[in-house]
C-alpha cells in the first residue's frame, strides 16, 4: 500500500533534521582542522586508516577481476586517503601562505569524505537501531534504507552535500577571514540551508523506493476469468 502524505511529510522532516546535523558537524570538522593541530592530526590518521583498511577489503584475490563496485569503492578509499593528507596541509599553523584558490579544492574533498563518513555511519546506526527496536517475533520492521536505489541515493546526496560543504568553505575563505567568527556562522547558516533541502529530497526519495520495494515484495493474486470457472465447475 503507497504511503500517505503524512508518511511522506514525516520522511522528509526526518531528512530534513539528519541534512541539518550532518552539515553541523562537517562545518565544525572543516573548522576544527584548520585552527587546531590535535583534530587535524586526529581527523588525518583516522581518515588515513580508514582509507587503508577500505583497499584492503575490495582489493581482488589471486585471479579475482575487478567489479564495478570494486572499481567505486577504490577511487572513494583514494579519495579518503588524499583527504587525510589535506588535513595536515589546511592546518594554518603548520603551512602559511596558501591562497583560497589552492585551498578551495581541498576543502571539497575533504568535505565529500567526511560527509559520505558521517551519512552511511548514521545510516548504519538508524538502521540497526529500527531493526532492533521495532522488530518482534510476530512483526519485522523494514530498515529505513535497505534497497540498493536508496543506498545510491543517499551515496550521491552526501557526495553533494560534502562537496557543496567544503566549497561554499573554501570559496568564503573562514580560516583566514579578519572576522573569523562572524565569517564562520554565515558559512553555517548557508550549508545548514543546503544539508536541509537535500535532507528533505532524499528523505522523500526513500520514501518513494521504500513504497516500490514493498510493492514489488507483495505476492501477485491473479483474478482471472478461468479460476473463477473453475471454482464454478467445482461447485
Amino acid at each position: 500500500m503507497p504511503s500517505d502524505k503524512f508518511q511522506y511529510a514525516l520522511s522528509s522532516a526526518v531528512g530534513m533534521f539528519f541534512g541539518s546535523a550532518i552539515s553541523l558537524i562537517v562545518d565544525s570538522a572543516l573548522f576544527e582542522i584548520g585552527e587546531s593541530a590535535v583534530f587535524a592530526t586526529v581527523f588525518g590518521v583516522c581518515l588515513f586508516v580508514i582509507g587503508g583498511l577500505m583497499l584492503w577489503r575490495v582489493a581482488p584475490a589471486h585471479g579475482e577481476r575487478m567489479s564495478r563496485w570494486r572499481w567505486l569503492v577504490f577511487i572513494f578509499s583514494c579519495l579518503v586517503i588524499a583527504s587525510g593528507l589535506c588535513c595536515f596541509l589546511l592546518e594554518k599553523h603548520w603551512l602559511t601562505g596558501l591562497s583560497a584558490a589552492f585551498k578551495t579544492p581541498m576543502y571539497t574533498m575533504l568535505g565529500t569524505s567526511l560527509c559520505f563518513a558521517f551519512t552511511f555511519s548514521i545510516v548504519d546506526l538508524v538502521n540497526a537501531q529500527v531493526c532492533h527496536c521495532c522488530t518482534s517475533p510476530e512483526f519485522y520492521a523494514m530498515p529505513p534504507v535497505q534497497t540498493s536505489k536508496q543506498v545510491y541515493v543517499v551515496l550521491l546526496a552526501s557526495l553533494v552535500m560534502g562537496g557543496l560543504f567544503g566549497l561554499s568553505f573554501g570559496l568564503e575563505d573562514v580560516e583566514d577571514a579578519p572576522n573569523l567568527h562572524t565569517r564562520f556562522d554565515q558559512d553555517q547558516a548557508i550549508n545548514t540551508l543546503i544539508g536541509a533541502l537535500c535532507g528533505i529530497l532524499v528523505g522523500a526519495a526513500n520514501q518513494h523506493l521504500r513504497d516500490k520495494a514493498a510493492a514489488d515484495a507483495a505476492p501477485y493474486v491473479s483474478f482471472s476469468t478461468t479460476e473463477y470457472g473453475d471454482d464454478e465447475d467445482a461447485f
